[in-house]
């Protein structure tokens, strides 16, 4: 089916912005586009702190959001997306918000090194400390004993948690309790050119993914590409929601599939009618609530176990329109 009419209006005003596709605008201007782009945040949280994070590489950005002075509370860390190049900390600002509170979960949103500036593998680095930094037990982030966490993400993102879910199992450290990715990249190929918007073209697929791996590196890994991957055993309990019109969604639903294939419980859906990047324009679009809703109640599941000490889960507002 087409896109939605909504889908559409977002579309088309994207295309104001960059007529000639993202990968023929200067990155700088994609850059300042997104960071004025992004929704200021109304909801009221408890917390919303910033914090860095000290790893190898040097001092990770991240911003802790608290829905409340309980502690104990479940953790997911957010990877944003940008096609590895651009986005930060307060592109999701209001988003995260609202999934905090809803889902009853502290978010730790990570500004990890960007591309081409920090080509691969900057930004797995970042994100696999920060990890291991959570599983550390930080003052920053209250008492977490006994805590389920997860990983969550969006586009880049999103590729990143499937990344990173077969980097923790392949080195031995300690796994996520369940994994989130909203049309996360799983192979660099277009599956579907003519699945094609102003939001993204397969040529700002092959665009964004030169600039983030470099002309040296053989993309053969499955840390570049996830799908590449022949044992995916072991993973932890995914979501995976893919949009209809992506030029890359039927590598991404495949990789689904073959996760679950392997053993992994996998929740699975298209959202038709929709286009790469909706999955947080929850102001704009249906069925991005309706997603908001499907991760929440994954995440209630999978984080606040039936039996864990409390009464079921706890949720918070879930209205997600403003």
């Amino acid at each position: 089916m087409p896109l939605s009419p909504a889908a559409q209006h977002i579309v088309d005003a994207a295309a104001t912005h960059f007529p000639n596709s993202m990968s023929g605008t200067p990155l700088v201007e994609l850059r300042r586009i997104l960071e004025q782009s992004a929704v200021p945040p109304t909801t009221p949280i408890f917390e919303s702190r910033g914090a860095l994070v000290p790893t190898s590489f040097g001092d990770v950005p991240v911003r802790i959001y608290r829905p409340s002075p309980e502690q104990g509370l479940p953790v997911v860390q957010w990877m944003h997306s940008g096609g590895f190049t651009m986005g930060g900390l307060d592109q999701n600002e209001e988003y995260l918000r609202k999934l905090s509170i809803a889902a009853n979960v502290v978010i730790v949103s990570v500004d990890y090194r960007l591309a081409p500036e920090n080509p691969y593998p900057a930004a797995i680095d970042d994100c696999r400390e920060v990890w291991c930094w959570i599983k550390a037990r930080p003052a920053e982030l209250g008492e977490t004993i006994g805590a389920r966490m997860a990983i969550a993400g969006e586009s880049a993102g999103g590729t990143i948690v499937f990344v990173l879910s077969q980097q923790l199992r392949d080195m031995g450290l300690p796994m996520p309790d369940a994994q989130v990715s909203f049309y996360g990249t799983a192979e660099m190929r277009i599956s579907n050119p003519e699945h094609s918007t102003s939001m993204l073209t397969p040529a700002d697929c092959e665009w964004f993914w030169d600039l983030y791996v470099g002309s040296d590196v053989k993309r053969s890994s499955p840390y570049l590409n996830p799908g590449s991957a022949r044992d995916l055993s072991g993973l932890p309990p995914a979501l995976v929601a893919t949009a209809e019109i992506d030029p890359t969604r039927d590598a991404t639903e495949e990789y689904a599939h073959r996760m679950m294939r392997a053993g992994t419980r996998v929740e699975i859906e298209r959202y038709e009618g929709m286009m790469h990047g909706f999955g947080t324009l929850t102001a704009a679009l249906e069925p991005a609530r309706q997603l908001f809703e499907r991760t929440v109640d994954f995440l209630q599941s999978s984080l606040h176990p039936a039996g864990s000490g409390s009464d079921g889960p706890i949720r918070g507002s879930n209205d997600v329109r403003s």
